[in-house]
């Protein structure tokens, strides 16, 4: 559960593909005579539109932690490096 952002992008992807493919052949089969009427195909695109969103959302939750993960690898180098700089001054002295 460490990177939960991650995890529902993944979830929302899939989403997004079943519920593309089903709007697809809702608008072939609405263009050949239908079985949708136009509403619920706008309501079906409305609703793919805010998966496509909550995919985002999960890819930059994950793009975050990835973020800080680097955050905090970049201070420990930094620390290390501060370090080291001050025993070189303490030796000079």
């Amino acid at each position: 559960m460490k990177d939960i952002g991650k995890t529902l992008s993944i979830i929302a992807q899939i989403i997004a593909y079943i519920l593309a493919i089903i709007i697809i052949i809702q608008l072939l089969k609405s263009i050949y005579g239908g079985t949708w009427q136009v509403e619920n195909v706008i309501l079906a695109i409305l609703v793919f539109n805010f998966t496509i969103s909550v995919t985002i959302v999960g890819y930059l939750f994950h793009l975050n932690n990835n973020i800080l993960h680097i955050n905090n690898r970049i201070s420990e180098v930094d620390k290390t490096i501060h370090g080291h700089l001050e025993w070189h001054k303490a030796k000079n002295n």
